[in-house]
């Protein structure tokens, strides 16, 4: 099912939550490992140019080289990258800002507590 790379990728897309170095036989050597980001970021690049930026195109290469610069640990990259796909209408992206920035994850957390006590009856506080 594709490279230990493309497996990577595909867990940070559909396990948006998890670290991204826990990916069992991802190590492939730092020449293969550039050579492939390298390729990838190529492709995403003259996508991103083709679509001048706009529409479903974009907003897919946006979050796809976003997902990249966190692999890669360029989060301020990635926070560009994902708030662009965010102003297209990606709410994938979205989550990923949340994520990037642990204030606002925090204040969700402490906002989903005290809706969470609101919503029990009185009698179980």
């Amino acid at each position: 099912m594709g490279t230990p790379n493309d497996q990577a990728v595909l867990q940070a897309i559909f396990n948006p939550d998890s670290p991204f170095g826990d990916i069992v036989g991802l190590d492939l050597g730092e020449e293969a490992e550039k050579e492939v980001d390298e390729g990838a970021l190529e492709d995403l690049e003259r996508a991103l140019a083709l679509s001048g930026g706009r529409g479903r195109t974009a907003r897919q290469g946006f979050v796809q080289r976003g997902l990249v610069a966190r692999l890669q640990g360029r989060d301020d990259d990635a926070r560009r990258d994902f708030e662009r796909a965010a102003r297209l209408g990606s709410p994938f992206a979205r989550r990923q800002l949340v994520l990037l920035n642990p204030y606002a994850a925090l204040c969700n957390r402490m906002l989903a507590d005290v809706m969470g006590q609101l919503r029990r009856p009185c009698d179980e506080r």
